[in-house]
């Protein structure tokens, strides 16, 4: 799907702000447009409609967009509606999407969170009964004869 994807066939009114490779930028951008990173940026990037990084890239900081594209690397904190880690692509951080593709080879290392997700754990709960057995009186009294 990658760049070539879902994400082209809406028209953009505003246009690309292109970050090239061999530039470092330290702000932030706010933008209804498209944003294309091939260098490293550091910051914040809010309203984007669709931001790609490309192989040579660099995020480090916090996003907000419809759409986001990663064939670099992103160490932040994510808000997007529909995430695609391509092949080679590095994700960090903490991400709330609506769709979230990993293709093959695309990493993912961080807490995500579905947004609207009805879904619950029930893991603590679980995890406390298992501590509870493992724990138990009797288990500490067997424990103390033997020492």
């Amino acid at each position: 799907m990658g760049i070539f994807g879902k994400a082209n066939k809406r028209t953009v009114q505003n246009g690309a702000t292109v970050i090239a490779q061999g530039t470092c930028i330290i702000g932030g951008i706010t933008t209804e447009g498209s944003v294309h990173i091939d260098g490293k940026f550091e910051g914040v990037i809010l309203e984007a409609d669709l931001i790609s990084i490309g192989k040579t890239g660099e995020v480090i900081g916090d996003i907000k967009a419809n759409n986001l594209i990663v064939s670099g690397l992103l160490d932040g904190k994510i808000d997007c509606n529909e995430v695609q880690i391509l092949p080679e692509g590095k994700v960090i951080g903490n991400m709330k999407y609506n769709e979230l593709i990993i293709e093959e080879n695309g990493k993912f290392e961080g807490q995500g969170i579905r947004k609207g997700s009805k879904l619950e754990s029930r893991y603590d709960e679980v995890e406390n009964k298992i501590n509870n057995i493992i724990l138990s009186p009797a288990h500490q009294i067997k424990h103390d004869q033997n020492s």
